[in-house]
């Protein structure tokens, strides 16, 4: 998948959890994390239609597991 891709499809889905896109920054090592989680999930259940879904859920499950 395309990395660019995926980074404006998780800022989209951030966007929807946070007041200011100031507040979407975040740091490479915390990129990197949802970035796996969301490729693993898109092999694991080889799910590609549905990477939307699951781009929500992960960063969804990162800000109530934060």
């Amino acid at each position: 998948m395309n990395r660019v891709l995926l980074r404006k499809m998780i800022s989209g889905a951030l966007k929807d959890y946070l007041w200011d896109e100031e507040d979407c920054m975040l740091t490479d090592q915390e990129w990197v994390q949802l970035e796996t989680k969301i490729l693993e999930q898109i092999k694991e259940e080889n799910q590609e239609e549905a990477i939307y879904a699951i781009i929500q859920d992960v960063v969804y499950d990162y800000f109530t597991n934060k």
